[in-house]
């Protein structure tokens, strides 16, 4: 299974550099943006509802789940 794991990780590295190095060959700028991972795979906070206070409304939990999956797939780092 470790070995699975390695090739794995030998294959997005290798896509990566490749990737890198089109973009610098391509362009003559190029922007990094920090993004904060453990913000976006955060679930939503509940959110109550005005009306009945024992219920709540629709939070966006079931969208963010999909974004969750793919940020955790990619292995863009630990959240």
């Amino acid at each position: 299974m470790a070995r699975l794991h390695r090739k794995v990780r030998r294959q997005r590295l290798d896509h990566a550099h490749k990737s890198a190095l089109n973009l610098v060959r391509d362009h003559d700028f190029i922007a990094h943006e920090d993004l904060r991972i453990r913000n976006m795979s955060k679930a939503p906070s509940r959110k109550p509802d005005p009306a009945t206070p024992d219920s709540s409304v629709l939070n966006g939990a079931a969208a963010n789940a999909g974004l969750n999956r793919s940020i955790a797939d990619a292995g863009w780092g630990c959240p």
